[in-house]
């Protein structure tokens, strides 16, 4: 348990904006597509969510010969895209080649106004979390070292067509405990759908 916004830094206690929950778990157990169930459910429960990603193995900012990808590509230090319904930026972290990657920076990239953000990844942060397990697999000590352990999810093992299968009874239980908690620190307004029964389905 504790406080879902609470983290540490430099051995001292100190506040996000806004709560904070990390889904861990090994690359490619599911950790994406538990998200992807998670997030509309939330929504459905009046929050409006946030999510950042630990890329490990880095990732392409935008389309090759897009306008904005040839400006970023002409040396620009950042690049800003904006429509009437979505913006993007991306910059680059000139001198930071080899520093550890921190949630406090993609933390700062969001915009303000959110009830709750996911972060997949960042299994060294002492954030609470989800950690996603095989099914017939240990937890590792590595995923719950950091922060406390707010569930084990087992996953179904993924087939060459679909993603693993996660129950809606599991999502919605999940979403439930979430956005109680939330809602706990002040954040979002309850709904009926807050105080269900809650689901007795652990998978």
């Amino acid at each position: 348990g504790g406080d879902l916004s609470v983290r540490m830094r430099n051995g001292r206690r100190t506040e996000w904006l806004v709560p904070v929950v990390g889904v861990v778990g090994r690359s490619g157990v599911g950790k994406t597509t538990l998200l992807e169930r998670l997030v509309p459910a939330l929504r459905a429960r009046g929050l409006v969510v946030g999510c950042v990603k630990h890329a490990s193995h880095g990732f392409l900012a935008d389309r090759p010969g897009k306008d904005s990808y040839r400006l970023f590509e002409s040396g620009a230090s950042a690049v800003a895209l904006i429509s009437c319904d979505q913006i993007a930026s991306f910059w680059r972290r000139d001198g930071e080649v080899g520093r550890d990657v921190s949630l406090a920076d993609a933390m700062a990239t969001l915009p303000g106004g959110l009830d709750l953000v996911l972060a997949e990844g960042f299994s060294w942060e002492p954030i609470p979390r989800i950690a996603v397990v095989p099914e017939n697999e240990g937890l590792a000590v590595e995923l719950v070292q950091a922060g406390p352990l707010l569930e084990i999810v087992t996953a179904p093992p993924p087939t060459a067509e679909f993603p693993p299968p996660f129950p809606a009874a599991l999502i919605q239980r999940l979403a439930r405990r979430l956005a109680a908690r939330t809602r706990s620190q002040g954040r979002a307004t309850p709904t009926l759908s807050d105080i269900a029964v809650p689901a007795t389905s652990t998978h």
